[in-house]
């Protein structure tokens, strides 16, 4: 395989596995969410709701913390046909609460808008035990196709790491020799060294360097801006030496993405 051939298969293989993993994080995130958009379906029972009625209808609203006693004073006020003491506070979330009541079906929208100006938020929400049961073996399929792609792709990605690896540290070197030919011209007299300093040395090994090698670059120690220096390609701070940043902590990289 070439770099080129490899990218592009690698590609394609965490394109497979990433269309299984956003749908299963979307699903994730609807749980847990705050309960103006979190999905209901797990966290409400058959018991709460009024179902098979042509003329009657439960719905689900949240209601902030400070405003509870105020839902339970009025609640049944707040449109014709409201059934007193239907009302049933069925869930609590931090600073919000979930609420049931019953309604004749005509009332709904009157109901709808004046819970809005009362900042009580009525969910879109109509339980149906099947949709519930359809959901949770939605993500437990979503679940096992993920991991039958994710196979192929750690199988593919302990082929290739190492060769992966050896070109990008190839094209470290490619620009590390063409950023010195650049900075300090022909014929290319210049030493070329990996260096691995424990965090706490950090600082005291780029002082030796500084004090060893300020001397080629004097524009480095004055700390000129970077459009200042014709012909150098360098991101972040300047140096008078050439330096590149090898970063090998692919572990922590894969928690960002």
């Amino acid at each position: 395989f070439s770099l080129t051939e490899m990218f592009s298969v690698t590609e394609i293989l965490v394109t497979l596995v990433l269309n299984f993993f956003h749908p299963c994080k979307q699903w994730y995130q609807r749980r847990v969410r705050g309960l103006v958009t979190r999905n209901l379906g797990p966290l409400v029972k058959e018991e709460d709701f009024v179902v098979a009625s042509e003329y009657l209808v439960t719905v689900v609203v949240v209601v902030p913390r400070l405003s509870y006693k105020e839902w339970e004073g009025s609640y049944w006020k707040l449109a014709d046909f409201v059934v007193p003491g239907s009302s049933k506070r069925i869930l609590e979330d931090g600073e919000q609460g979930l609420y049931t009541v019953t309604m004749f079906r005509k009332t709904l929208e009157a109901f709808k808008n004046n819970a809005r100006e009362r900042k009580f938020v009525v969910r879109d929400f109509t339980y149906s035990k099947e949709k519930i049961e359809q959901s949770k073996n939605e993500i437990q399929n979503l679940q096992k196709a993920k991991v039958k792609a994710y196979v192929p792709l750690i199988r593919w990605l302990k082929g290739n790491f190492s060769e992966a690896f050896v070109n990008w540290i190839h094209v470290k070197a490619l620009r590390l020799f063409t950023e010195s030919v650049l900075r300090y011209g022909l014929p290319a007299t210049f030493m070329t060294a990996v260096l691995e300093p424990n965090k706490k040395a950090e600082k005291k090994l780029r002082e030796k360097l500084h004090s060893v090698y300020g001397n080629l670059d004097k524009s480095a120690v004055e700390g000129p801006e970077m459009g200042d220096i014709p012909g150098v390609y360098m991101t972040g701070d300047y140096y008078p030496y050439v330096y590149f940043d090898i970063n090998t902590n692919f572990v922590d990289s894969a928690r960002e993405f």
